[in-house]
């Protein structure tokens, strides 16, 4: 599950110390210039977004984000931040935490380890709905099939060409 997390959310972590710059960067470009929100979070802004539990849309947010990313980075291994941002994340409905998102979503996709991590890891981006909503389960699948073609080097990060390779995936 880590490597699908750090192939989605942060394929430069080893190259910053808890914020990329580049991401930063093509965020604030697709905000500003094209109005279009997108994320520049590293799995350590993350962490520390989810254990502070602060959400507001902020910049003073953002930068005590950033500093505290940092400081992370600093004192934790790369891949324990990681771990420890996939034991305590939201993703979704009834899933506070991997122990409940795993019990909930290992049901519906097998016993494809594979599959079953994509599922876990594509829920960070788009949580599980309380109802059954088609428009984001089919934002979940397609992020599970771009998760595994990433995995399988069959597309480049950003791109979701190679979709097919990987057949259909239950979201219930």
């Amino acid at each position: 599950m880590c490597e699908f997390l750090i192939l989605g959310e942060d394929q430069r972590i080893e190259l910053h110390m808890g914020v990329d710059p580049i991401a930063l960067m093509r965020s604030v470009w697709m905000t500003c210039v094209h109005r279009r929100r997108q994320g520049g979070s590293t799995v350590a802004m993350q962490l520390v977004r989810t254990l502070t539990q602060r959400y507001e849309r902020t910049i003073w947010r953002k930068i005590s984000e950033i500093v505290l990313a940092v400081r992370l980075t600093y004192t934790f291994d790369r891949k324990d931040i990681a771990r420890i941002y996939l034991w305590v994340a939201y993703y979704g409905w009834n899933m506070h935490g991997f122990q409940q998102a795993f019990e909930g979503i290992s049901k519906a996709t097998g016993n494809d380890s594979k599959i079953g991590a994509a599922n876990l890891v594509a829920r960070l981006k788009y949580p599980q709905p309380r109802h059954l909503d088609e428009r984001q389960l089919g934002r979940i699948s397609r992020r599970v099939h771009h998760l595994l073609a990433l995995d399988s080097g069959s597309t480049k990060r950003g791109t979701f060409s190679g979709i097919a390779n990987h057949g259909t995936i239950s979201n219930s």
